[in-house]
């Protein structure tokens, strides 16, 4: 059993409140919510070539565009030491609990994909998946110490109505700004009796300074509107999300937006339409800054950030809807996964999609070495990847033959009395030895793989 400890006055002023969860399945929204659409019309673009982005240090006008504000300093307010849990095949396997408060979540649990820093630190996040004064909070893992540390807490750094809805995910992914920032927004952490009501009108965009070691919220990118899914363009300065409307959810439904924001101006530049889209779970960036996103039947519509403007990719997925995917190799190539089917495709720098074979079950976070020669995944990420024993698995990106390196639930289990649900968060370390992996888990005797959240460090031979 963990310790706990307390996070401010205002938790105390949260566990007061019971942090119960509304029983309504119903969705409220204000009588008095007008918003009209403006989704923007656009003229499709044709696809053409890309080359590779300019990696020479930015200009001086770049560079005085980096002075962001000041946010609040990060607490680092616990750590934890990760633990050796054994070797297989000449792979040796660290892991620790990730360090919580002492309640209860909905389940705790981690849906994001996490960032490596150009330090070499991975910066990561989990969420209590509660509605009602739901909390997620950021960890950073230091190679250097081997510790993982909490930075903060989400609700600390909002101005929060204890009582109505909080920010109860990190759904999206972490990603990278043009100054060495990094940006992530919350998602509620369950449609069941949300209201917007008080100080939630959506939710939030943050920025985190990870050398100042400060966070600001930069508020909601689309009212009334959560984050399922980031990317972004650090040269350019944009973040793109994937908005879903909760009402929508509630009925079953995922129905929102494309957007793109620019960080330096702090606002959305291009909004998107509603339809079509699907998925939400996933965009692509290719090397000139273009976003990709699913909309169905093996789509993907492309924005161009150079005319603001949206057109239809010729080349079609090998699946319904695109699940992950890695930033641009060396080649330019970028490498994802869908669903139905579950399977592997190279993306080109010409707009074309090459087939790289079948994933061995559902798979949502995919993670490229830093010369492009493989990526690496962990299927079964909904809970159930213990079942096979886990096992990490790596892609040659050339030939799409892939092999088990390490199975990680027999050493979890063994090592942190705990089996492995899954992953939604897999990294590599800048120099190629290491792979970061969050995993959902629960104890023995609980098969449903939620509940806790490990980090789990690879090191490969």
């Amino acid at each position: 059993m963990r310790a706990g400890w307390r996070f401010g006055s205002w938790w105390g002023a949260i566990i007061a409140c019971g942090l119960l969860l509304s029983a309504c399945a119903e969705v409220t929204v204000p009588s008095s919510e007008a918003t009209a659409s403006n989704a923007a019309t656009t003229t499709p673009a044709p696809v053409g070539d890309t080359q590779a982005g300019d990696t020479e240090a930015p200009d001086e006008e770049s560079v005085a565009g980096c002075a962001f504000a000041q946010g609040e300093p990060l607490t680092r307010e616990v750590s934890v030491p990760l633990s050796h849990l054994g070797e297989s095949n000449g792979v040796r396997v660290e892991g620790a609990l990730y360090p919580r408060p002492e309640y209860e979540g909905n389940p705790w649990s981690q849906w994001g994909q996490g960032l490596v820093l150009g330090d070499g630190r991975f910066l990561s996040a989990i969420g209590d998946h509660r509605g009602s004064d739901g909390n997620s909070f950021i960890y950073e893992y230091d190679p250097q110490s081997g510790r993982l540390t909490l930075l903060a807490d989400v609700l600390s750094h909002t101005d929060h109505d204890p009582g109505t809805w909080g920010y109860g995910k990190v759904h999206g992914q972490l990603v990278s700004g043009p100054c060495g920032e990094v940006y992530f927004s919350t998602y509620w952490g369950t449609t069941s009796g949300l209201e917007f009501e008080g100080n939630y009108r959506g939710d939030l965009l943050f920025r985190l300074d990870p050398e100042a070691m400060t966070m600001s919220p930069l508020g909601v990118p689309i009212e009334f509107h959560g984050q399922a899914s980031l990317a972004s363009d650090p040269q350019s300065g944009l973040v793109y999300g994937e908005s879903v409307d909760p009402i929508e959810r509630a009925r079953g439904n995922e129905v929102g937006p494309f957007f793109a924001y620019d960080v330096r101006q702090e606002e959305v530049v291009y909004r998107g339409p509603d339809s079509p889209h699907v998925g939400y779970r996933n965009m692509i960036v290719d090397q000139i800054g273009r976003a990709y996103y699913s909309i169905g039947d093996g789509r993907l519509a492309v924005y161009d950030p150079a005319t603001s403007s949206i057109s239809e990719l010729d080349g079609r997925l090998p699946g319904e809807w695109l699940r992950a995917s890695t930033l641009p190799g060396p080649d330019g190539r970028v490498f994802g996964v869908t669903v139905e089917p579950d399977s592997f495709f190279a993306l080109s720098s010409d707009g074309s999609i090459e087939e790289l074979g079948e994933a061995t079950g559902y798979t949502t976070s995919l993670a490229l070495a830093p010369g492009g020669e493989a990526f690496y995944y962990l299927s079964e990420a909904h809970g159930q990847a213990w079942r096979s024993g886990a096992p990490l698995m790596r892609v040659d990106t050339t030939t799409g033959r892939q092999e088990t390196l390490v199975e990680l639930n027999p050493l979890v289990e063994r090592g942190l009395g705990h089996i492995v649900g899954g992953s939604y968060n897999l990294a590599v370390s800048a120099d190629g030895d290491s792979v970061f992996i969050g995993v959902n888990a629960s104890p023995p005797g609980d098969d449903s793989g939620f509940g806790e959240v490990i980090l789990l460090v690879v090191h490969l031979p």
